[in-house]
């Protein structure tokens, strides 16, 4: 049994303090503690690290506090196009998708890409029509409820980066496999068609055994040009720097691009850092020595 596994989670950075006065940051932390523990328990359980990532991202893609799964919002088109990307860091294997429409669970269709076929990514209206296929629970456009109503009457000006959100979690298991998965409805009145670094394997989301595992929330067209999550990765395996310090210099790439966001990342001893560029990041973590629940 691994010392200190680990559970990060994360449900978006963004300009979170201008909730301040309102009961959403409570709200959100308390679901985001709640949900930390019962899937920390499962981990002491003996729960793989695969069965808590998705456990946990389907619960933050049902709450509809977050930019990802119920709380997601239209497109251009008035479409809710979602992505996710799953990755096993024992295999380097990945699964994702992008710009679907159909699935109630995101993660549930980047992990079938995964397990189901031989591919790693699978988009738009193809990628619907697998999910019919692999039987997973779909849901019609009513379904979702835009968890950012007044966000939504924002005029988005050039100067300013649009509300933007996605959930994940990285996990570190009992046996020492590390995952990271990753879900969204993109960027807020984001254009139709466009996809972000979610289900990018290397820019929003990557896992390596022995190594880190990463998944990250922002601007994504910055965190694709930083290639930010593999950037941690390769920071750590090449130069030897911690977890902290890797995530804190990939997000500074980020910052530099002029982008902002956030990183959540567990090593393989069971460290674990959340560093955010914004006013706030939901975020939750939990190992054998700390237990952390924030916002602001």
């Amino acid at each position: 049994m691994h010392p200190n596994p680990c559970v990060v989670l994360h449900g978006g950075a963004g300009n979170l303090a201008r909730y301040q006065g309102t009961t959403r940051l409570t709200d959100a932390e308390e679901f985001l503690s709640s949900l930390l523990d019962s899937v920390y328990n499962d981990l002491l359980k003996g729960a793989s690290a695969t069965e808590v990532a998705l456990t946990a991202v389907r619960a933050m893609e049902d709450c509809g506090f977050f930019h990802a799964g119920r709380g997601s919002s239209p497109a251009s088109n008035g479409v809710v196009e979602l992505d996710a990307s799953f990755m096993d860091g024992s295999t380097l294997r990945v699964g994702a998708v992008a710009s679907v429409t159909l699935p109630r669970h995101a993660i549930d269709a980047a992990y079938a890409v995964l397990t189901r076929t031989e591919h790693v990514l699978l988009v738009g209206a193809e990628a619907d029509a697998q999910i019919r296929d692999f039987g997973l629970e779909t849901v019609s456009q009513e379904w979702f409820t835009p968890c950012d109503i007044l966000g939504a009457a924002w005029e988005v000006s050039s100067a300013q980066l649009p509300p933007m959100g996605t959930v994940g979690a990285v996990v570190l298991d009992g046996q020492g496999n590390m995952v990271a998965a990753t879900s969204t409805g993109g960027t807020l009145r984001k254009t139709a068609g466009r996809v972000g670094d979610t289900p990018i394997p290397g820019a929003g989301t990557f896992a390596k055994n022995n190594v880190v595992a990463v998944s990250c929330t922002g601007h994504g067209e910055f965190f694709l040009r930083a290639v930010a999550a593999h950037t941690v990765a390769m920071r750590m395996e090449l130069l030897g720097e911690t977890v902290g310090t890797a995530t804190a210099m990939a997000l500074q790439s980020v910052v530099t691009l002029g982008g902002s966001g956030g990183i959540i990342a567990v090593d393989h001893r069971g460290n674990y850092a959340m560093p955010f560029s914004t006013s706030g990041m939901y975020r939750a973590a939990r190992n054998s020595r700390q237990r952390i629940v924030a916002a602001l």
